[in-house]
């Protein structure tokens, strides 16, 4: 009798959040008939697609690192970063492997604006971690003189910069295309990339330091405690890399910008 009671009590507790055809189908008794009528099956989880696939070349590696993969030349003045998880990041996190070569410029010509010069960093971007990623990444290039500039859309730019890096990478992506998602790279002996470029205009002529963060290589984060009447701060794992300019702010050339010390660290910001 205790357990009647207990039960008709549970089942009016949940009457209200599986409905009444539900709790009429747990209340038969084992061996009873079903109740008469269908009940419909519970709506299918749509698919979420985060972003489109991005286009990707592939690249091998030989005994002297990584060539491309469809002329099997040598990569000049290229720096592959160490996508190892760290001791002070959360256990469990990703992050894709990074390359770049050291900051240049080139001398555009738009319509709008003439001809004028800008910074650029040439990038590639694998996928060793055995599952789709999304990359939307911020590169955000800061100087010395207190100076702070973002990724710039400049498709004359991304097309000048293609024919002078490699004409061979058809899917260079500028700050227009490059968010979406990044597909893993398992082919034995061969590595699919994402190649890239981020543009500034207008960097400050005077600054002797530069200093470029890129986000969106992890998903890692790590929660600054709240100040008093403030609110926790989050910050995300962002890879900074150095370079150092010398000469004259006159008469600017790619040849005075060099790799600072050290090249790149990974810090969260």
């Amino acid at each position: 009798m205790g357990f009647d009671l207990s039960r008709r009590v549970f089942l009016s507790s949940v009457a209200g959040v599986l409905g009444t055809s539900w709790v009429g189908a747990l209340a038969q008794e084992p061996g009873q008939d079903k109740p008469k009528g269908d009940f419909p099956p519970p709506e299918p989880i749509p698919q979420v697609q985060l972003g489109p696939m991005l286009k990707t070349h592939p690249i091998r590696r030989n005994a002297q690192g990584f060539v491309d993969g469809v002329n099997g030349r040598a990569v000049f003045n290229e720096r592959w970063i160490d996508a190892s998880v760290l001791p002070r990041d959360k256990q469990g996190i990703w992050v894709l492997d990074f390359a770049y070569k050291p900051l240049r410029i080139v001398t555009v010509a738009t319509l709008d604006k003439g001809r004028r010069d800008v910074h650029y960093l040439y990038y590639q971007v694998i996928n060793k971690t055995g599952a789709p990623r999304m990359f939307v990444p911020q590169f955000t290039l800061v100087t010395d003189t207190g100076k702070r500039y973002e990724d710039t859309v400049l498709p004359e730019a991304v097309k000048q910069i293609q024919n002078r890096e490699d004409p061979s990478i058809q899917n260079l992506h500028g700050a227009v295309d490059i968010m979406g998602m990044v597909p893993p790279s398992g082919k034995q002996g061969v590595e699919d990339a994402v190649f890239g470029v981020a543009v500034w205009e207008g960097v400050d002529p005077k600054a002797d330091q530069l200093t470029i963060f890129v986000r969106g290589l992890s998903d890692g984060l790590k929660e600054d405690p709240a100040t008093e009447g403030g609110k926790p701060v989050v910050r995300h794992k962002a890879l900074q890399i150095n370079f150092i300019r010398r000469g004259d702010e006159h008469n600017q050339k790619e040849r005075e910008i060099i790799t600072g010390e050290p090249p790149y660290d990974w810090t969260y910001r």
